[in-house]
């Protein structure tokens, strides 16, 4: 019985030796196997082709790409320390941790992903030498940003199985790459993706962005651009920012969204949003006085609030103009505290937008129930409310258009593979939160800002009017539970032209270490910037464009025949129907080839005329 027994358990283990042996031998097969037949173990994951994601004029800004692996099967490298020296050459790599992924693991070894055309030139150079055995190129589907950092942030970025993770590239993965698996051998293709943004504005915008971090010696810097007209998003930038191409070497905070994410407190931009809440509810009117010096204090409170100058006693222009903490704190005593709060509830605070990303935050915009007996005035300053910038954004465009807010958009279209339009965006009224009188007279109140003595004057541009708002704003420290005395938030918000906006401009500095902190001195100038070089790219009339009525009709006047002496005139480029003069004549017999206009004369021009002269005139 036990020698029954030891022959099972021999036969068993002879099996079960078997299949490892078979499993290990065909394992290798694969590994060491053409770049083809490799690829092939992927199936589904290559018979789908992320479709492009483009710029609103067909500028390409993500792309699939066919890129290589470079792959190690360790058994098989004889030399890893040569090996390792010889691929550090190539990538550009750390020749030591090469090393260590060559001897740390006895089998398949992804070494690299993505490697350009050039690298992958020299890999199979090594390979054809015999002086890399072991190492081998799989072919990948991959994703190409072409512009590298522009856009990054909306773009977003894919992982290493070709599926979104961030910004577009997450919000439509379903759109850009289908997720059915196509049949075998079937290469199935995704949507393409046209986004608002214009690519040469996006640039632009993308460079003052990064040099304004750089000169002011900022945490961050956001700046948006928008068609003030439809909601769509011209650019959309913010520092730091990263390469999608290599997203895996950036961390959250330079992959960060955020113009959607970041919640802050918006100092005195935030007063055009709250000074038009209380016109709109009838508490204050332009006619009103506001008497600054001082500061505020209401009786028996233990707080004040104060201005940076003494403005004296302005009006309600004054506010916004000068920026006046002090008389936004009166303003916002003629109003109650529930009508206050539901005013900025409809320009859209404390509520996402809706714009097409993932991860989007609400802001804070507390219940009157919560309020302090500072709250309301405070609100009004802009500070005790936190926004998202794309907030902001949104809010604006209830001053370009005549009180109604626009749904912010980002993506423009998406077309099929076919060519086919499958859907389209189309400018999007939200609600109606003010009259057109106050959304115009708030127009003229920020435009005021940017005159002399306003707190936006350094945003001015000859031959256009601008509507601005600045502001400065204290960060709250939650470790101590105050306001940073060190810590500021410099900001500005443009419409232009005032009178009719047709692009909303707003950036926000975040933490400016340099000379000084007051969004008016720093904040403005990237602003103008920018402006300076959408107005003529978008052909935005100013004054300094010559312009002159005309009723459309165009009359285009005939070249008359020149006069006749004792010589025969030049008469190339008359059209044919000026020469019909001449068959009139009894002295010159005209005799005409072709049609058009006069290309040569037989005689020539200073020929003398006699009776009966022939005259040929070839036309083209």
């Amino acid at each position: 019985m036990e020698r029954a027994n030891r022959t099972r358990y021999i036969v068993v283990f002879v099996f079960m030796a078997i299949f490892a042996v078979t499993i290990t031998v065909r394992y290798g097969e694969i590994m060491l196997s053409s770049d083809t037949a490799a690829g092939a173990a992927g199936l589904s994951a290559s018979a789908v082709e992320r479709g492009p994601i483009l710029d609103r004029n067909g500028k390409i800004l993500a792309i699939q790409t066919e890129l290589n692996s470079l792959t190690a099967w360790t058994p098989d490298v004889g030399n890893p320390d040569e090996t390792a020296r010889l691929l550090s050459e190539v990538l550009e790599a750390d020749q030591q941790q090469l090393y260590e992924q060559l001897t740390g693991t006895a089998g398949y070894v992804v070494l690299e992903r993505g490697l350009s055309p050039t690298q992958s030139e020299r890999i199979e150079q090594l390979r054809a030498e015999r002086r890399i055995p072991g190492i081998h190129l799989r072919g990948e589907s991959g994703r190409s940003y072409p512009a590298g950092k522009t856009a990054a942030a909306a773009l977003g970025y894919v992982g290493i199985d070709n599926v979104g993770l961030s910004g577009v590239e997450y919000a439509y993965d379903e759109v850009l790459s289908p997720h059915h698996r196509a049949e075998r051998g079937e290469t199935r293709y995704g949507n393409q993706l046209f986004l608002t943004l214009d690519l040469n504005i996006q640039s632009v915008i993308d460079e003052i962005v990064h040099e304004t971090r750089e000169r002011e010696h900022a945490g961050s810097v956001v700046m948006l651009a928008m068609d003030a007209r439809t909601g769509e998003l011209l650019a959309y930038s913010k520092s730091p920012s990263f390469d999608p191409n290599k997203f895996a070497e950036y961390g959250a905070t330079e992959r960060q969204n955020a113009p959607i994410s970041r919640i802050y407190e918006p100092g005195s931009v935030f007063k055009v949003f709250s000074i038009a809440a209380i016109l709109e509810l009838g508490g204050i009117s332009e006619r009103d006085r506001f008497h600054t010096s001082g500061g505020y204090r209401p009786e028996n409170a233990s707080f004040t609030i104060r201005d940076l100058g003494d403005y004296g006693t302005i009006d309600t222009e004054g506010i916004i103009r000068y920026s006046s903490n002090v008389g936004a704190a009166y303003a916002s005593e003629t109003v109650d505290a529930e009508s206050f709060y539901h005013m900025l509830q409809m320009f859209g605070f404390g509520d996402k937008t809706g714009i097409e990303f993932a991860g989007e935050e609400r802001g804070l915009l507390r219940r009157p129930d919560a309020w302090s007996g500072r709250t309301k005035q405070t609100v009004a300053i802009g500070q005790e409310i936190g926004v998202t910038a794309m907030q902001i954004l949104r809010a604006a465009t209830a001053l370009a258009n005549r009180g109604v807010v626009l749904q912010p958009r980002i993506v423009h279209k998406i077309v099929a593979p076919d060519g086919a339009v499958m859907r389209e965006s189309q400018r999007s009224p939200q609600r109606q939160v003010l009259s057109p009188e106050t959304a115009r007279r708030m127009l003229a109140y920020m435009q005021s800002s940017t005159q002399s003595g306003g707190t936006a004057w350094r945003i001015r541009i000859d031959g256009i009017d601008i509507a601005a708002k600045t502001g400065t704003a204290e960060v709250f420290d939650s470790q101590i539970g105050a306001y940073s005395e060190d810590a500021y938030i410099a900001s500005t918000l443009a419409m232009f032209p005032a009178h009719n906006p047709q692009v909303i401009l707003y950036t926000v500095i975040e933490e400016p270490r340099g000379e000084t902190v007051f969004g008016g001195r720093i904040a403005a100038p990237p602003i103008r910037e920018a402006a300076e070089f959408i107005i003529p790219y978008l052909g935005i009339r100013t004054d300094r464009d010559t312009i002159r009525p005309h009723s459309g009709r165009v009359a285009v006047a005939h070249p008359n025949l020149p006069e006749f002496g004792d010589e025969l005139p030049d008469l190339t480029g008359l059209p044919k129907r000026s020469l019909l003069p001449l068959f009139e004549s009894d002295q010159i017999d005209v005799v005409l080839e072709g049609t058009g206009w006069v290309v040569r004369q037989d005689p020539p021009a200073g020929s003398e005329i006699y009776d009966g002269l022939r005259l040929y005139l070839e036309l083209e």
